[in-house]
């Protein structure tokens, strides 16, 4: 093998899991001979510093690299950690998360065999408190019922309808469920290849997550693709952008390949778990960017792009408290996105609903 892979790391206090996400890397089955893991510290102060220093001086693989002045998100130094690395594919871990052991190498020969600028597969959400398992959703049947008995997957429904009422009718109206392009939707697949996103939008409908995912290089900085200054939906639209741009796409949907930990004990949430003003705030804007992005594409690509992440969101306020002056500002971001993104009916009155429902809450609020 003659190429190397490079691993970014954004760190801000995350000392209890570090080690754990960092031995996921160095114990690889792909070898530390081919990687460049680079672990960008934001200013921590509970240590996390110190831990990367100590891998920077134990493994030639592990390059430390320490902010003056934290920038309060993952985005800045992630975007550090794409300026710094000299690998010919590139790769992110949240350092509190785990990759599979054969993650790198997997994913490795997947863009490489097919000749593709991306390629990646599914994840776990590894819920501590609950003790519960997720598989990540995919529009596509699996065979991972079998490998994995005894865990409690999720399921497509952010909103609060009875099941059958969202599998007949919100999921179709919404998702376009019964769209198929080039790959069927009622038998299981393993692997999904495609030339472009207009192939198959469906892989927009999945979580837009960039640490189950390997870039080549030329993707990235060809198209001078960065992280958006986002404190929640930089993943999102960095994915996006990879997924419109990308010459070859190849998705393996019976592949785990990385473990996501969701923090949800009391005392040990990350940022993204505690929903403020400013989280929603940005994840619109996130939307609003998106959905420019995607002019000059089909209509299912630019419907698809937003609308299910759009339902998230939605959820996500309903169950949240925010004062009148805060759903104000929200309402406005909604009305901002209105105005470029109303491709059809259904999206129109998807939009028009949330609006709707902002605007109650603000007339009845007593604040």
């Amino acid at each position: 093998m003659n190429d190397k892979i490079s691993i970014i790391l954004p760190i801000f206090n995350v000392g209890d899991h570090l080690k754990g996400g960092i031995d996921s890397l160095v114990n690889q089955t792909i070898g530390n001979e081919n990687l460049e893991i680079i672990m960008v510290n934001d200013c921590s102060t509970d240590g996390s510093g110190e831990i990367i220093d100590e891998y920077d001086k134990n493994y030639e693989c592990c390059r430390a690299i320490h902010h003056e002045k934290n920038s309060g998100a993952a985005y800045t130094p992630r975007n550090t950690g794409i300026e710094a690395c000299t690998g010919d594919y590139i790769m992110f871990l949240d350092p509190d998360d785990r990759y599979t052991p054969d993650a790198v190498e997997t994913l490795y020969q997947a863009v490489t065999a097919n000749d593709a600028q991306m390629a990646f597969g599914r994840f776990r959400r590894i819920f501590e408190y609950g003790g519960k398992v997720q598989k990540s959703y995919s529009p596509y049947k699996d065979n991972l019922d079998k490998a994995y008995p005894d865990e409690v997957f999720e399921t497509e429904n952010f909103i609060n309808v009875p099941d059958f009422l969202w599998d007949n009718v919100v999921e179709r109206f919404l998702y376009g469920k019964t769209l198929e392009v080039t790959y069927p939707r009622d038998t299981p697949l393993d692997v999904i290849k495609v030339d472009n996103i207009e192939e198959e939008p469906d892989l927009l409908k999945m979580h837009p997550s960039v640490w189950c995912k390997i870039f080549r290089r030329d993707l990235i900085m060809d198209n001078d693709i960065r992280f958006r200054p986002y404190v929640s939906g930089d993943d999102m639209a960095f994915t996006l952008e990879t997924l419109l741009k990308a010459k070859g796409i190849v998705f393996l949907n019976n592949f785990m390949c990385y473990d996501y930990y969701i923090r949800d004990l009391p005392d040990d949430k990350s940022i993204t778990n505690n929903v403020n003003v400013r989280l929603l705030d940005e994840l619109m804007e996130s939307y609003i960017h998106c959905r420019k992005c995607t002019e000059g594409f089909s209509k299912n690509v630019q419907n698809v792009s937003v609308n299910p992440h759009l339902l998230h969101w939605t959820y996500t306020w309903k169950n949240s408290r925010f004062t009148k002056e805060e759903n104000r500002l929200l309402l406005s971001k909604v009305n901002k996105l209105k105005k470029i993104h109303h491709t059809d009916v259904k999206t129109q009155w998807l939009l028009s609903s949330i609006t709707t429902a902002l605007e109650t809450k603000i007339y009845t609020s007593r604040e």
